[in-house]
């Protein structure tokens, strides 16, 4: 599902513009962007959790250049679905 197909399923389940519907998602993501800047759990309930965790710096292989190369550790989003989400995918077939 892109962001269009989102807005416009959105807009229809509540009654809003495309326009009015657009802006709070915006919002949303925005907020959620500034949460996880400042490393703070985000917990939606019926969906998941968002948090941010440091990936460890690592040595890997360029097979290009033939020689040994380290990747240096930086700050990765993970999320982790409920239960409940799990079980619905399961119940899909994924």
């Amino acid at each position: 599902m892109n962001k269009a197909r989102l807005v416009n399923e959105l807009s229809t389940q509540l009654s809003l513009t495309k326009n009015e519907t657009e802006e709070r998602l915006v919002h949303l993501i925005d907020l959620m962007c500034q949460e996880l800047k400042q490393q703070n759990t985000i917990q939606i309930p019926g969906l998941g959790q968002f948090e941010t965790r440091e990936r460890a710096s690592y040595v890997a292989y360029n097979p290009h250049y033939k020689k040994k190369m380290r990747i240096p550790s930086k700050v990765v989003i993970q999320f982790t679905p409920t239960k409940a989400v799990k079980d619905e995918l399961k119940g899909a077939g994924l």
